[in-house]
């Protein structure tokens, strides 16, 4: 199904992409639209640009924002637009006008005589009206009805937890008053290959952990062992499976589950037929430390987005043996301030296997304009390639990033594109046989 322009431009907008949102906005020549949904957009688009900005400029899109929201609602007795006039109001410090269309939102509703919505809008619609005139504990009862009434329909809680949490912040008033009500958290799971024949031990620990954690989706790979348990049992509890593998299926299957032989393969077979998301990182047949740690940053990546979308929580679950030495994604992830769950075997059937190959981690830059130099010497000048593209390798994922923000910062419109990826370190390379 190919979604509408304004259902495009609502779903980048969601995904934090605002500038983006913004530019597709005016690019489908919708600024000067007076259609009631093109106008609430345009208010969604104002108070998201408003909000993250200072001053005057702040107020003035802040303003634009909620005379958007009232000109779609126009002469209707739509409570949409008008909660959202409402609510930007008060973020503007319009306190005495957000009481007002507040008021009257709630009295439309309360009549009955209101265009129509779903029960989690008209729920929420109830909560945020009640929040804006301070009326905490009827805000939150009428959320909890709404949340009820659609409990899978994460994205909307999010949108609302969001602008409430917005509200909060104004009235003062504590921020964490509605989080017993936020979406489900993600999780990213990792850990050992090779666990002992009896899984108790780890079944018993792992259920504590998922009872308690309560995923709505699992982030990670799917190596025989601990990693096929967490996914098993989470998918058990009903989380969403979102399978990162650091090279193509195949090879994956025969390199990490099955040369480990009993059931592993079967079991991982019926976890990638269950999977929501099945992404492969590399069409190699090669497996590397590099290529497991580019896997796990993805999977972090998603779990990570998924949170934030979603305004729930992101954390880590993480399996090992005592002698373990901490891995570089676990130490990446606790360096943010995330949290983790450590789970430590008292004992495991230590891994056994073909070693990994040697690679290198490498980020490229890649522009159809010719691109400047890194300051540093490390980096080496811009190669161009035989399609005409420049680039710039990398070996450190953060420099790379940054020298990208410097040239789009001078030159928006450059066409940047970038890659992170293992590399060979050198042409000895351990590969699977008979594998495409």
């Amino acid at each position: 199904m190919i979604l509408s322009v304004l259902a495009q431009i609502r779903q980048t907008a969601r995904a934090g992409d605002i500038l983006r949102a913004w530019r597709m906005f005016e690019s489908a020549g919708l600024l000067a639209s007076q259609a009631p949904d093109a106008l609430s957009l345009k208010g969604r688009l104002l108070k998201d640009r408003g909000l993250r900005s200072l001053g005057d400029e702040r107020r003035q899109l802040l303003d634009q924002a909620q005379a958007a929201y009232m000109q779609a609602a126009g002469e209707r007795r739509a409570t949409y637009p008008l909660i959202n006039a409402a609510t930007i109001a008060l973020l503007n410090g319009k306190t005495q006008e957000a009481s007002l269309v507040a008021t009257r939102v709630l009295e439309l509703l309360e009549s009955g005589d209101h265009e129509p919505e779903t029960r989690y809008w008209i729920g929420a619609t109830a909560a945020e009206g009640h929040l804006l005139l301070g009326n905490t504990e009827a805000s939150s009862t009428a959320l909890e009805l709404a949340i009820a009434a659609a409990p899978e329909a994460w994205e909307d809680h999010a949108v609302t937890l969001r602008q409430f949490r917005q509200i909060l912040e104004r009235i003062g008033a504590p921020g964490d008053l509605f989080d017993h009500l936020r979406p489900p958290p993600s999780l990213y799971f990792s850990g050992i290959i090779g666990l002992p024949g009896d899984e108790n031990e780890i079944r018993e620990k792992v259920g504590v952990l998922l009872d308690d954690i309560r995923p709505g989706a699992v982030f990670g790979a799917l190596a025989a062992g601990s990693d096929i348990v967490i996914a098993e049992m989470a998918q058990a509890r009903g989380a969403r499976l979102n399978i990162v593998l650091p090279l193509s299926l195949p090879a994956f299957r025969h390199i990490s589950v099955a040369q480990y032989g009993g059931d592993w393969a079967e079991r991982f077979d019926r976890l990638i037929e269950a999977a929501d998301l099945v992404e492969t990182l590399d069409r190699t047949n090669c497996l590397s430390a590099p290529a497991i740690l580019n896997g796990s940053r993805v999977a972090m990546g998603l779990a990570l987005r998924r949170s934030r979308m979603l305004a729930t929580r992101a954390i880590a679950l993480h399996v090992g043996r005592e002698t373990d030495r901490i891995a570089q994604a676990e130490a990446e992830w606790r360096a943010q301030g995330l949290e983790i769950h450590d789970l430590t075997l008292d004992y495991s059937v230590p891994a056994s296997g073909a070693g990994f190959g040697r690679a290198v981690d490498r980020t490229v830059l890649a522009s159809t304009r010719p691109l400047p130099p890194c300051s540093d010497p490390s980096v080496g000048a811009p190669e161009l390639t035989e399609e005409g593209f420049s680039i710039l390798r990398f070996g450190d994922p953060v420099m790379a990033m940054d020298h990208a923000a410097a040239i789009l910062h001078m030159a928006p419109e450059s066409g940047l594109g970038s890659i992170a990826a293992p590399a060979r370190r050198n042409p000895v390379w351990r590969k699977m046989p008979n594998l495409p």
